[in-house]
């Protein structure tokens, strides 16, 4: 019970993707988790070390790497921030968008055209959410509360169009809840045009 307190006065899940087409076509990506503390702890009192589904260590992602042709590991780091949380920074190179797509195991296209192209990212939903147990469901949307998942892409060239989110500069930007993406209430696609 001590933890779930502590998760409910302090709940936090960033996840941060970051992805860049080159005019050549190939790929980086940079994958930023940060996790509270409680966060953390709360995982593993169901008696795994590793019981998140996200990857978290370099071995993680590494056998991901090995898993999907076209995709190395070129950074890892991971460390504990002021505020304990940790913060795990993943940069990844790919030689097209398809293998980064694949190595993400996100429903990502790409449409090149004579000038230009698009993007248009099926964002994931989760089944039968709301059937979860009370109590669990309680503690779940609570941690989703605070938590975000933020998308950003950077195109060959300047985006033209965002549909929802916002350009900022070189990069389209789509930011939403896990609240939002569990309870199938934010956008079924993003739509990026350059």
């Amino acid at each position: 019970m001590t933890c779930i307190s502590a998760l409910i006065l302090s709940s936090c899940l960033s996840l941060e993707t970051i992805i860049r087409l080159k005019k050549n076509g190939t790929v980086t990506a940079r994958l930023i988790y940060t996790i509270a503390p409680e966060m953390v702890d709360f995982g593993r009192s169901f008696g795994s070390d590793e019981p998140w589904t996200l990857p978290l260590t370099e071995k993680d992602f590494k056998q991901q790497a090995l898993r999907v042709d076209g995709v190395d590991v070129v950074g890892y780091r991971a460390h504990k921030l002021a505020d304990e949380s940790e913060r795990i920074d993943v940069k990844l190179a790919a030689d097209s968008f398809e293998s980064i797509a694949n190595y993400l195991d996100l429903d990502l296209g790409i449409k090149r055209e004579e000038e230009g192209g698009s993007l248009i990212f099926v964002l994931p939903s989760v089944d039968n959410y709301e059937e979860t147990e009370e109590e669990w469901l309680e503690i779940f949307d609570t941690i989703a509360e605070g938590s975000v998942f933020k998308f950003a892409f950077e195109p060959p060239s300047k985006p033209i169009s965002v549909l929802p989110g916002k350009i900022d500069g070189r990069t389209a930007i789509l930011e939403i809840s896990l609240r939002e993406l569990l309870y199938n209430e934010a956008p079924k696609t993003w739509e990026v045009r350059w």
